[in-house]
């Protein structure tokens, strides 16, 4: 029976709205920033109260778009059960693609470098920083629609920096902000001596993949050096030659690392050169598959310091940069992005790294716990585990609960959103269903017969 009375109605759906608002209300809202109300109203995310409350209520909502994942009606049938607004399916696309300038000023108020627990354990000047691109597709696309730079803060294991770009955005450092004392760390995409000079600016320091073509190196003597001659002659399997580059008539000092990859490997790098080799429609050099056997690194951090080989062990780690992309796929199904429209797309990936920014806290804070309680020999924490509860968690909080008989109250409010409009072509349940009623009318006997 869907039949209650007034005041019934009335008193489960106020223990119902108590339930399912204590998890945001306490665990998300106080971690959002205190200006928060004031940006969306500036930003013309929130221009004024209607139907959603407050811009609390508009985050929220999106959010829960986002980690469901909800198609729009069923967002609208979610937040009439929450009490977060109740509002048509067409009227929450409208205020997630008005909300995409607040969403990316909030994702960058997350990202913003704070003072949080370090999971090294040690407080150091400037901070390890991987930097890499990702393809991210629609529907209907050729698979690199999208493109998500990041800059991944190694060391606080949280984001730095984070930029969406359509498939045009280029890789390159030019895109981030950097601090003194920083180590930029990535792979030949960014294997330039613009590179360097845009790190060496700002105080920074990269450790670079290069490819010798493309990155030209002179003597102390300003005349150009030959890299491929250099690594034919005999010698250590690794390397370190001190030179310069130059850039715009600049000149910046630089170190050299070779490391010569075991012949499995170098193998695999021949073969890979090859495939887009022929793929390019050209003919492979011969100096393309000599130096497709070396590791070839370039670094402006000191030789006092750093060692060739704590160098080469810095530039391995980038490849968690690469698993963090793996895990926002899969955890955060961040690959399926369910949408064609610029402003829809934009505001969807921004509220999607929101959520991951978010969810970075809670899983920062458990690592050291764990830290600080693990014996030693039981320290390997497993980061996927970590962040698939730490979204598990986030989803909760977001999404929240209710009851059967919550359902049964909001029932009228739900119909816009379980009924459809007639169709062109018709609904075969519907229909079967009518037809199934109507037979029953016809011959009540036989029914009560075969009962």
């Amino acid at each position: 029976m869907l039949v209650q009375s007034h005041d019934s109605g009335d008193r489960v759906e106020r223990q119902g709205l108590s339930l399912v608002e204590d998890a945001w209300a306490m665990e998300v809202v106080p971690r959002l920033p205190a200006n928060l109300a004031e940006q969306a109203l500036a930003l013309k995310a929130f221009q004024r109260v209607r139907s959603i409350a407050t811009p609390h209520d508009l985050l929220r909502g999106v959010l829960a778009y986002v980690l469901g994942p909800l198609s729009t009606r069923r967002l609208g049938a979610w937040a009439v059960l929450v009490g977060v607004a109740d509002i048509s399916e067409a009227a929450w696309r409208k205020r997630l693609r008005a909300s995409s300038p607040w969403l990316l000023w909030l994702l960058s108020e997350l990202v913003a470098t704070s003072e949080v627990p370090d999971p090294l354990g040690v407080r150091r000047r400037g901070r390890i920083l991987l930097v890499d691109a990702s393809c991210l597709s629609q529907p209907g696309g050729t698979g690199d629609d999208w493109r998500l730079h990041l800059a991944y803060d190694f060391t606080a294991g949280r984001l730095g920096q984070v930029q969406v770009t359509d498939r045009r955005g280029g890789e390159h450092l030019g895109r981030y902000q950097w601090q003194a004392g920083d180590v930029i760390v990535a792979d030949r995409g960014y294997g330039y001596r613009r590179s360097v000079a845009l790190a060496v600016r700002q105080q920074a320091d990269v450790v670079l993949r290069i490819h010798p073509a493309t990155f030209p190196l002179e003597t102390d003597a300003g005349q150009p050096f030959a890299i491929l001659r250099w690594l034919r002659q005999r010698g250590e399997t690794a390397r370190d030659w001190h030179g310069w580059c130059r850039w715009q008539g600049q000149r910046y000092r630089v170190r050299l690392i070779a490391a010569k990859l075991d012949p499995a490997t170098a193998r695999q790098a021949r073969r890979r050169q090859r495939r887009k080799a022929q793929k390019a429609g050209r003919t492979i050099t011969a100096p393309t598959l000599a130096g497709a056997g070396w590791l070839l690194v370039i670094t402006t951090l000191s030789a006092a310091t750093w060692s060739p080989s704590d160098v080469l062990f810095l530039y391995r780690a980038r490849w968690q940069v690469e698993l963090v992309f793996k895990k926002m796929k899969q955890l955060l199904r961040l690959n399926q992005i369910r949408s064609k429209h610029l402003t829809s797309v934009e505001a969807t990936v921004r509220a999607l790294l929101i959520a991951w920014a978010l969810h970075e806290d809670t899983t920062t804070r458990l690592r050291t716990l764990l830290s600080a309680s693990t014996p030693p020999e039981m320290t390997v924490v497993s980061s996927w585990l970590l962040s698939g509860l730490g979204l598990d968690t986030l989803r909760q909080q977001v999404q929240g609960s209710w009851s059967e008989a919550r359902l049964q109250v909001c029932l009228p409010r739900l119909r816009r959103f379980l009924c459809s409009r007639p169709r062109r072509r018709g609904h075969q349940e519907t229909t079967v269903r009518a037809w199934l009623a109507q037979r029953a009318r016809a011959h009540p006997d036989r029914q009560r017969k075969v009962a």
